[in-house]
């Protein structure tokens, strides 16, 4: 049920040696602190849903309060197991739950994390014992949970997913195991919020026989419930211009499934989308095995054999009433999105004080697009303006000098290209985040770059190679200008010739063959005569005007 090796524990003593295991719970927040602990911020999330208990750990910068989780850990309580026939949590699942919290307090205490977020979900959220249960919980474990409301589940998962997607209008949706919630957005601004006990455990324990399976009758039933219980596309006055985007445990196994059929080659599940035609045709497959066999996929495994069947028929039935053609899949949700809550503001959360408009001004302000920097932006926008560089290719050059500015030293280029690819960028595709990585790469060698394209050929276009020759071209004179601080000035810009002066800053030195061989590159890549000059002003040349080597 829980994977927790002793060497893996070997490994956290060895990398903590300053912790002291000493706890101290304090009674009016949810910390858990260690009387000595000096560790950078971590940040714990607990996460207790109606399938499926998950713990992931978070490193946090103190300066943006921007997160990466470094590590997850899960177990199948089926916590809401008979919670539909009874209306109370089982004495067994609470048993199961209890055993799987207290190893997480133990991964916690060794991780020497000072904060921890416990939230808890539908089935605990429905239990009429719900208040004897956290007792317990807190007596045994130490954790003290805060159950969400359905409307701050949806909330918290809509800010987790779109602050890492940046679709402004679309329809989001949390498929979790008890409850299913949606949430409408017109330009961030929410216009609906709905929560459904539609959770694919929920499904499969209501529609399935004793063996576990879903009969072809039972599904229907089950399709039919499905169908009445969500609203329709009127009912939601949905925009044309809509985005289906989804999270979820049950969704990502789908994701992962469906790159495995199609020999996908980018191992990566956020921001990539399933046609409605593989839904279907993945819901058709399932619907024919048992869940034994289900459970022999790899992209699937036996946490999920039991509801995937229930959860891609209920994505099915949800993308037909309201006519989606695809699911967006965002690997953050929830837990996210309680996480940059936090971040914001601590005493509001502890509080319980969710406010809709800050959270929507919160994902707005995560989702403004990159800025070009000074000197770049005189280089390129020029260029832009005249058709030389498309709209996409001047937002992916702007990504890439960010990415570049913190990226660490490495002569690598395969690690650099995967820890590049690594990143969540939630304002590009799976594309054009290749498109933006291999122009990296270029930069430093081309061959490399060349290789990685063929790779992944079957992602690419033939027409996104000569983008990549076009932004690896302005970023190694983005890297030039913005370091010597040169401004650039053009006489000339058209589809035939540029003429370009680089203004020297005084007092620094000016890189004339560096910025020669970047100019060549240049001048390759835009298929356009370069004839460039370099002064102190713009009425002082101090290097005649020489054109570009062909």
């Amino acid at each position: 049920m829980f994977k927790y090796g002793i060497h893996h524990i070997y490994a956290i003593i060895r990398n903590e040696t300053n912790v002291k295991f000493t706890v101290k719970l304090q009674q009016k927040t949810n910390y858990i602190t260690s009387v000595e602990c000096i560790s950078d911020l971590k940040v714990s999330i607990i996460d207790l849903g109606f399938n499926s208990a998950k713990l992931v750990n978070y490193y946090v910068n103190r300066n943006n309060n921007s997160f990466k989780a470094y590590e997850q850990e899960g177990a199948k309580v089926r916590l809401g197991q008979g919670l539909h026939h009874s209306g109370m949590l089982g004495r067994e699942p609470i048993q199961r739950t209890i055993h799987t919290l207290k190893l997480f307090r133990d991964i916690i205490n060794f991780q020497c994390i000072k904060s921890v977020l416990s939230i808890a979900t539908s089935a605990v959220r429905e239990a009429n014992n719900k208040n004897d249960f956290l007792h317990e919980v807190l007596q045994n474990t130490g954790f003290r949970f805060r159950v969400l409301s359905g409307k701050e589940e949806a909330l918290y998962s809509y800010l987790g997913a779109l602050q890492s997607t940046c679709i402004p209008t679309a329809l989001f949706f949390d498929l979790g195991g008890g409850s299913l919630e949606l949430v409408y957005t017109e330009n961030f601004k929410i216009k609906k919020l709905i929560s459904l006990p539609l959770g694919a455990l929920r499904m499969s324990q209501t529609y399935s026989d004793a063996g576990g399976r879903l009969s072809k009758k039972n599904y229907s039933r089950m399709e039919e419930h499905i169908i009445n219980a969500l609203p329709d596309r009127k009912g939601l006055d949905i925009s044309p211009d809509t985005t289906l985007v989804g999270v979820g445990g049950t969704l990502r196994a789908m994701a992962r499934y469906d790159q495995q059929r199609k020999t996908y080659p980018l191992d990566k599940i956020h921001n990539y989308r399933i046609d409605f035609d593989h839904i279907r045709s993945i819901n058709s497959t399932f619907r024919k095995m048992t869940s034994y066999e289900i459970a022999k996929i790899d992209a699937v495994g036996s946490n999920r054999a039991e509801t995937i069947t229930a959860g891609s028929g209920i994505m099915k039935v949800l993308m037909q009433k309201l006519e989606f053609e695809y699911i967006l899949v965002s690997a953050q949700g929830l837990r996210e999105g309680v996480l940059s809550a936090f971040l914001q503001c601590s005493k509001d959360y502890y509080s319980q004080n969710i406010n809709q408009n800050q959270i929507q001004s919160h994902v707005k302000h995560c989702c403004k697009p990159e800025k070009i920097p000074e000197y770049t932006y005189a280089l390129v926008k020029p260029l832009y303006s005249l058709g030389l560089m498309k709209e996409r290719e001047y937002e992916i050059l702007a990504h890439a000098i960010k990415q570049v500015s913190g990226m660490p030293p490495t002569t690598n280029l395969h690690n650099l290209f995967y820890m590049i690819i690594d990143e969540d960028n939630p304002h590009l595709s799976h594309r054009e985040q290749l498109i933006l990585a291999l122009s990296i790469i270029r930069t430093k060698k081309a061959k490399t770059a060349n290789w990685l394209f063929a790779r992944y050929n079957s992602i690419m276009q033939p027409q996104n190679r000569r983008s990549i020759e076009k932004i690896a071209a302005c970023l190694s004179l983005s890297e030039i200008i913005e370091r010597i601080k040169s401004k650039v000035r053009f006489a000339k810009c058209s589809q035939k010739e540029i003429v370009l002066t680089f203004i020297r800053a005084k007092n620094n030195a000016f890189p004339l063959t560096l910025i020669e061989s970047a100019l060549k590159n240049f001048k390759e890549a835009f298929d356009i005569p370069v004839t460039y000059s370099v002064s102190h002003t713009p009425s002082r040349v101090l290097a005649k005007q020489q054109i570009v080597d062909e």
